[in-house]
């Protein structure tokens, strides 16, 4: 098989060096620079072949940046999810490994339309085709991202007039995609929201999600981002703001309503971002659920705190008494905490499970859930009324 594998290979790499047999395979040199680099032995188990690619080699000769060649063999690598050989020479350079001739072909077919994507073809026909990228910008569309896509390369990037983050799509043959977020909790949300694994790295998208199969997938997937972009951004202080403008607060009846105000569009946010279930038991019996602040609405700095969706968690009635009157927190990792001054019979009363945890915790929530853990928890006489922030609701 390595004969059809190399005779493919070379037909695909034909103007990126001289060749140069190897033991285990071959590699290409140009201007005394190792361009490319093939193994048919000594690869890891199911590895049919493995490629080591030179950033620096290629850049002059296909016209692209260090940069740009090094990210997209990144996203060719993520696609198959092989692990390689990266011990001695192998290590060197990024490459991707293959453990099937219709893995490398779909490759040299994402190859072939990344050189002609700097070859003057229109970056919208260089993924899949005009259709496959205006299917792509219809979805996106639908979902509220109304800005004009850019093209980068593979990706479709798409931003919204109503949130400040940014999405990016790059499409794969067999309608598969990956998708990028600008920012790492939202990515984290998402990732969790739709039950698919996140890539957390460096660059410019440090979430990403891989392996989004169907367009009908994807079109979920970015109607459910742009909702959380929503009510992660400051759609519901800005809403607040406007309330604040045009509301006297000269009287405590005043400053009651807008205090009310403020709540209602905070629980708001928290129903949206929680798909209305309780973050740590899941009761999804809404009307019974409470929009519980982590730092208390009183402890907060200013407004932006207050209505900040990380600082809250929507808790089945139970939890949220217990979290508000600081006799339960969580953990880094989301496992319920419970306070000392609850014996064991209580807690059993309470129905207390060591299992309890909150599903779907982002880093934003961390410095708000360690001011509860520092300032409310195990502190019933000290903070309670401070930290029952939520009576209102």
């Amino acid at each position: 098989m390595s004969n059809d594998i190399e005779d493919l290979l070379l037909n695909a790499f034909s103007n990126l060096g001289t060749y140069r047999e190897l033991a285990t395979g071959f590699r290409l040199q140009a201007a005394k620079n190792q361009t490319c680099s093939v193994y048919f032995s000594g690869n890891l188990p199911g590895n049919v072949v493995e490629i080591g690619l030179s950033p620096t080699a290629l850049a002059p000769i296909i016209g692209f940046s260090e940069a740009e060649i090094g990210e997209w063999v990144r996203v060719q690598a993520a696609i198959t999810g092989r692990e390689r050989t990266v011990s001695g020479q192998r290590g060197i350079y990024p490459g991707i490994a293959f453990g099937s001739t219709r893995e490398l072909k779909d490759f040299l077919e994402s190859w072939s339309q990344f050189r002609a994507s700097r070859s003057g073809v229109a970056a919208e026909t260089s993924s899949l085709g005009m259709l496959e990228s205006t299917r792509i910008e219809k979805a996106a569309g639908d979902a509220g991202f109304d800005l004009s896509p850019e093209h980068h390369g593979n990706w479709l990037v798409f931003r919204s007039s109503a949130f400040a983050p940014a999405l990016g799509v790059s499409p794969h043959p067999g309608e598969n995609y990956l998708v990028g977020f600008s920012d790492s909790s939202w990515g984290q949300k998402v990732a969790h929201d739709i039950d698919l694994p996140l890539m957390q790295e460096e660059g410019p998208w440090p979430a990403r999600i891989d392996g989004v199969v169907g367009y009908e997938s994807l079109y979920s997937l970015l109607i459910r981002s742009a909702l959380v972009a929503r009510v992660i951004g400051d759609a519901g202080h800005k809403e607040f703001e406007a309330v604040l403008s045009e509301t006297p607060k000269s009287t405590e009846v005043e400053r009651l309503v807008v205090q009310r105000v403020g709540q209602r569009i905070f629980r708001d946010s928290l129903i949206s971002y929680w798909q209305g279930r309780c973050a740590a038991t899941g009761l999804d019996v809404t009307p019974l659920l409470r929009a519980s602040h982590i730092k208390p609405w009183a402890e907060c700095e200013n407004d932006s705190e207050r209505l900040d969706v990380y600082n809250g968690l929507l808790l089945a009635p139970t939890i949220d008494a217990l979290f508000d009157g600081g006799w339960v927190t969580f953990s880094t990792a989301g496992k319920l905490i419970v306070s000392q001054l609850l014996g064991l019979p209580q807690r059993n009363l309470l129905g207390l499970s060591g299992d309890t945890r909150l599903d779907g915790l982002t880093d934003a929530h961390q410095a708000y859930l360690e001011y509860h853990r520092a300032n409310c928890f195990e502190k019933p006489r000290l903070t309670a009324h401070a930290c029952a922030s939520d009576e209102l609701l």
